[in-house]
C-alpha cells in the first residue's frame, strides 16, 4: 500500500470514528503521522505539519523530531547521525526549552542512568512518587540509612545468638526429658519393689 492510499484508509477508518490506536493496528502507521492526517482533514492543521527541512542542518532537523516527540535512536535513524551527536543536540533542546537543570543532571548521571530508573520505577511501583514521599526516602538515605544497616546488622546477629540460644534451649529440654522418663522409670521399679514387699 503505497503512502496515498494509507492516506484514504486513514480518512475513512477516522470517518467510520475507530480510535487512533485502532487505525494504526490497521494501517501500520504512528500516531503522530495519523493524528497529522486527522487534523489536516478535520481543519485543525498544524502549520509545523508541513514544514520542509530538507535543506536546514542535522541540529535543527533533529531539533524538530525531538519536538515532534521522536525518541533519540529514531532522531538519530532517520538523520544518519552518531549517538554522541545525538547526545549534544538533546542536552541542546533541553536548554532550550529551559531544562537546563535536565541537562545537568543527565550529564552527571548518564553512565548510572539505569540505577536511577530503576530507582524511579521501584518507587513508582510503590506509589511513592510525591514530594512527601520522597523526601522522606532522601532522608532515609542520607541520614538513617548508614544507622539502619548497622541495626540491621545487629538484629541478624541476634536472630542468629537466639536461634543457638533456642537450639540449645531444645537440646536440654530433650535431655531433661530423657532424665525424667529414667526416673519415671526408677519410681515404677521402686514402687514394684515396694509393693511386693
Amino acid at each position: 500500500m503505497n503512502k496515498k492510499e494509507k492516506e484514504e484508509l486513514v480518512i475513512k477508518l477516522h470517518q467510520e470514528n475507530k480510535t487512533i490506536r485502532q487505525i494504526a493496528e490497521i494501517v501500520h502507521m504512528s500516531f503522530k503521522d495519523i493524528g497529522t492526517i486527522i487534523r489536516r482533514i478535520d481543519g485543525q492543521a498544524n502549520d509545523d505539519d508541513d514544514i520542509d527541512l530538507s535543506n536546514k542542518s542535522n541540529t535543527t532537523q533533529a531539533m524538530y523530531l525531538f519536538k515532534s516527540g521522536k525518541k533519540p535512536i529514531d532522531v538519530a535513524i532517520d538523520l544518519d547521525i552518531s549517538a554522541s551527536e545525538i547526545e549534544d543536540i538533546l542536552q541542546e533542546y533541553w536548554v532550550l526549552n529551559q531544562l537546563d537543570e535536565l541537562a545537568l543532571i543527565y550529564y552527571e548521571i548518564r553512565h548510572d542512568l539505569d540505577l536511577f530508573l530503576k530507582l524511579f520505577h521501584t518507587l513508582k511501583k510503590n506509589k511513592l512518587i510525591n514530594q512527601k514521599d520522597i523526601q522522606t526516602v532522601l532522608r532515609y538515605a542520607a541520614f538513617d540509612l548508614p544507622s539502619l544497616e548497622s541495626k540491621i546488622r545487629k538484629l541478624t546477629r541476634d536472630v542468629i545468638d537466639l536461634g543457638l540460644r533456642k537450639k540449645d534451649l531444645d537440646n536440654t529440654i530433650m535431655l531433661q526429658r530423657a532424665q525424667l522418663s529414667d526416673l519415671g522409670q526408677t519410681i515404677t521399679k521402686y514402687q514394684t519393689v515396694i509393693e511386693s514387699k
